[in-house]
């Protein structure tokens, strides 16, 4: 795997395309303070094995894509007194430009927490270059923290990370700890790996809080979803500490036709036991009629 730069939205997205191009094609988005790399590589090889042609990029304001010297403001955003550096609209053309950078009329659209808002957007606002949606760990509407989530969970969601390696790692093996799957041993040496290649990848503890106000500032996406026409699967974690199952079975109820897969036990994070209902769930939507060819179109 290569990591390559493309330029669209006026901004420059570091990405990785794993598998044959003429595959499938596969878009995973990840959400909030994650990298590309968060998109576990096994996974994503797992996936080009199974016949998709696999692409994982960097948010604007993660890893090696592009940050912006916003202030983030992350407390005024919230309170509605001002407006964010950019909203989730902006992140799904983001992930538009990468399609037509690539010359992918359409593909199959995974979005993680964050991600998974930034897909729903995308297809609701290009129908025609998606070929199916997978949301996960995510919710069709406002997310409000301080009324949804753990309050253990606050102090490491609005504080700002360190930068240096040392903090850096620290503060966020806490909150992925935090995170995961309650019940269940916790690896903290994988973690820490990650870590230090998310680090040595590049940090922004200004554009997590860019992103988040991106997320805080979003609308109620429900009545839009009703109006979507395409396949979709939800994915959640019974124990999602974050983004609490309520929303999952939210968004299935929204979106026309889409299938709800509970994941039991799992939190906020997607460890290995959660990813045979993500290849079972796109193996059965690529299978249905119209899905698994893009529409005769030029990006």
């Amino acid at each position: 795997m290569t990591e390559q730069f493309a330029h669209a939205n006026g901004i420059s997205i570091c990405y990785e395309a794993i598998g044959a191009p003429s595959s499938r094609p596969l878009l995973l988005i990840f959400g909030m303070y994650g990298q590309l790399i968060w998109w576990d590589d096994a996974l994503c090889h797992q996936l080009a094995a199974e016949g998709f042609y696999v692409v994982r990029f960097d948010n604007r304001d993660s890893g090696r894509s592009h940050h912006l010297p916003d202030p983030p403001r992350l407390l005024r955003t919230a309170l509605r007194l001002t407006r964010p550096a950019y909203n989730l609209a902006d992140m799904a053309e983001d992930a538009l430009g990468l399609l037509n950078h690539l010359r992918l009329p359409a593909a199959h659209i995974v979005g993680a927490s964050m991600g998974g808002m930034i897909a729903q957007v995308l297809a609701l606002r290009h129908p025609s270059r998606a070929l199916s949606l997978t949301s996960m760990m995510s919710t069709p509407g406002r997310l409000r923290i301080s009324r949804c989530t753990k309050p253990s969970l606050l102090p490491y969601l609005l504080r700002r990370c360190p930068s240096d390696l040392d903090g850096y790692i620290s503060t966020s093996t806490a909150m992925l700890r935090k995170l995961s799957s309650p019940g269940r041993p916790f690896d903290e040496r994988g973690t820490q790996t990650l870590l230090r290649r998310s680090h040595a990848r590049g940090v922004d503890p200004d554009g997590t809080h860019r992103q988040m106000a991106a997320v805080l500032s979003a609308a109620d996406r429900t009545q839009a979803l009703r109006n979507l026409d395409l396949p979709a699967q939800v994915l959640h974690g019974t124990r999602d500490p974050l983004i609490p199952l309520a929303c999952a079975r939210a968004t299935a109820r929204a979106i026309p036709g889409a299938q709800l897969r509970t994941i039991p036990g799992m939190g906020h994070h997607f460890p290995p036991e959660g990813w045979p209902h993500l290849v079972e769930g796109l193996h059965a939507i690529a299978q249905r009629p119209g899905s698994g060819s893009p529409p005769d179109e030029n990006p």
